[in-house]
């Protein structure tokens, strides 16, 4: 009888297959990705080496430590940018309609922002994890530049080289570009249904801030802005 009890209480952990070192490595970073995204970055490495079928041991034979397995996690999910190729797009599309050239340059983006990556980088953000975003930032600011000196010509006001830009024109670009974001965001995040296509919710949100752009320009370069909002933006101080 008490044999019986003990056979039937036995859990047969599930091996998974011998690799070869580099193979081992990169599945677990693989599995590492999804199991943060679902759990966060508190998850214990015990139920991630479970969900692989290794042992704890074995998983930090490859990793010195948790922080440096969470590293090799963000250098996979972001070794593709977003911001990949989309300033050479967006310039290249000189001379058209603005919301043409931000419709276009964030529809090519959209579909790097996979429902993973969204959810590691606002997971980085909730876990105190702020290198990721600091270095996505710092890999958006030649698009948005370019974008704002754009919008800059237009109206007619100085270029970036000859008038830094302000802190109204950098939370501007961050508006804009946080917008698109939350088409990610409300899919992956929120799972809200959706009943536009990325390229209508793409294109109603370049004319927004295309139109915006323009009453924002004038009011901050004519003066009648706060001192807060036509102050120098802090990237501009920190290249300078």
């Amino acid at each position: 009888m008490v044999a019986t009890l003990i056979e039937s209480d036995i859990v047969i952990r599930r091996r998974a297959p011998r690799l070869a070192g580099d193979a081992r490595r990169a599945q677990i970073v693989d599995a590492a990705c999804l199991f943060f995204a679902d759990n966060g970055f508190s998850g214990p490495t015990r139920d991630l080496a479970a969900s692989i079928g290794v042992t704890q041991a074995l998983l930090y034979r490859y990793f010195d430590s948790k922080t440096d397995l969470i590293d090799a996690v963000f250098a996979q999910v972001f070794r593709h940018h977003w911001s990949e190729g989309a300033l050479a797009r967006f310039e290249a599309g000189a001379g058209a309609p603005m919301v043409d050239r931000l419709a276009e340059s964030y529809e090519a983006m959209l579909p790097r922002m996979t429902c993973t990556s969204v959810r590691l980088f606002f997971r980085a953000g909730l876990d105190s994890y702020a290198q990721p975003i600091f270095q996505s930032a710092v890999k958006g600011w030649p698009l948005w530049s370019a974008m704002l000196d754009a919008w800059r010509a237009e109206e007619g006001v100085e270029p970036l080289t000859s008038k830094p830009m302000m802190e109204g024109e950098r939370a501007f670009m961050l508006s804009l570009h946080n917008a698109m974001v939350m088409i990610r965001v409300r899919e992956h995040i929120y799972r809200a249904a959706r009943t536009l296509t990325d390229a209508d919710e793409v294109r109603q949100i370049a004319e927004t801030f295309d139109a915006g752009a323009r009453v924002v320009m004038r009011r901050l370069h004519s003066g009648e802005a706060s001192e807060r909002r036509t102050a120098v933006a802090r990237e501009a101080q920190e290249a300078a």
